[in-house]
């Protein structure tokens, strides 16, 4: 017997600028990124049922690895665990379709995403036993950039990326993306880093201040840039050809977004981004689409 259905839709980021600034000791990377939320949306039906366990089921773009470790699965796990722990009782689980619509390891944070999604959709269908607080400090265990689709949709995320600073206000226009049809793991990226492009040598040591300072001096600074392009590059040649081919339209605004190997190019119209992207695919053929930037939360509290 069904006790409950919510139906959701799960957004995809891109990061406008991505500054590493060194390895910590913990061995995660310092960061300093400026991300933002876009309506390019995977479609989650979310029940609450009877039988036990998580019940997953996918749809649309192929996602590779066992399902029983998918993100989707281990934040619902995460929240009745918490839940119980809490001295709720539950009986029963979750069934989850997932239509995947967000390329899969394209740097545009459909896992995480989703993550969030279903874990804030989870504990409304449970009637809300855990406030933003606790649902937050289970995306923080889950991933990085999971943090970011609880509140949004722009924000600056320092440490591992999960400390946000809500920035307003919201962006908007127009945004084309264009993947070149291949996943790009995030770890390769990592380990293709050169630690010597690192801006900060010794980052465990960085203070509040040094972290404002740099802050300010990436908002201030009205440029794209990111420190895994180099890397990324190395590993899939065809990202410089997709930049260099839209930086020919759009210059000074194309940047790969995350660790690749999506680009994006901010637009003046939605038409002239159709247009590019009917271009690029047939010059260099992958996959492409314009969207605009979302101006409200994918959730409230």
């Amino acid at each position: 017997m069904k006790m409950g259905t919510i139906y959701l839709r799960s957004p995809a980021k891109i990061n406008l600028s991505l500054l590493v600034l060194g390895r910590r000791a913990d061995g995660f990377h310092e960061l300093l990124t400026e991300m933002a939320m876009i309506d390019l949306f995977d479609n989650i039906k979310l029940e609450r049922t009877r039988q036990e366990g998580i019940h997953l089921s996918l749809s649309g773009r192929t996602i590779d690895g066992d399902p029983k470790k998918n993100l989707v699965v281990r934040a619902l796990e995460a929240l009745m665990e918490r839940v119980r722990q809490g001295g709720g009782s539950l009986v029963g689980g979750f069934a989850v379709d997932l239509e995947k619509n967000i390329p899969v390891g394209a740097g545009l944070g459909g896992g995480s995403s989703n993550a969030a999604i279903v874990l804030w959709g989870g504990n409304r269908l449970l009637g809300s036993p855990l406030g933003f607080n606790e649902l937050d400090a289970i995306c923080r265990g889950l991933g990085s950039d999971v943090p970011f689709f609880l509140g949004g949709p722009r924000a600056l995320g320092v440490g591992r990326g999960e400390v946000l600073r809500p920035l307003s206000p919201p962006l908007s226009g127009d945004v084309l993306l264009w993947n070149p049809g291949v996943p790009l793991p995030t770890a390769a990226v990592y380990k293709a880093l050169d630690p010597s492009s690192y801006p900060v040598q010794g980052v465990c040591e960085l203070t509040e201040e040094d972290r404002s300072i740099k802050i300010g001096s990436l908002l201030k600074s009205g440029k794209f840039f990111n420190s895994l392009e180099a890397p990324a590059l190395s590993l899939c040649p065809q990202i410089g050809k997709g930049i260099d081919f839209l930086e020919s339209f759009r210059p000074g605004n194309v940047r790969m977004t995350g660790s690749g190997p999506t680009v994006f190019a901010r637009c003046m119209s939605q038409e002239e981004g159709h247009d590019l992207s009917r271009r690029i695919v047939a010059d260099l053929g992958g996959w492409a689409g314009v969207f605009k930037f979302l101006e409200a939360p994918p959730v409230s509290f």
